[in-house]
């Protein structure tokens, strides 16, 4: 596990926080059944960590950082992916 958190950049752990946390507040808001809670933190970690990738090559506005992390274009990413994926059936 150690090496594992070695091997990766900060800014990948936080935006992977960050999309399961968006995640799961978006469950608590519109999802249905208790069983898909994990499908939308899968979806919600991936989603966040793209859009840090997306922010982080396009010029986004970043009002709050947290080190090389866009919370803005993170979050927003695992929102609009979630919410896809939850007007689409899951």
């Amino acid at each position: 596990m150690q090496l594992a958190l070695t091997l990766m950049p900060p800014w990948l752990i936080l935006a992977s926080l960050l999309g399961v946390i968006n995640a799961a507040a978006c469950f608590m808001l519109v999802g249905r059944h208790l069983s898909r809670v994990t499908w939308y933190a899968l979806l919600g970690l991936f989603a966040a960590s793209l859009g840090q990738v997306v922010a982080s090559v396009l010029p986004v506005p970043n009002p709050l950082p947290i080190g090389d992390l866009n919370v803005l274009g993170a979050s927003l990413a695992a929102w609009l992916v979630v919410l896809l994926a939850r007007l689409w059936g899951l």
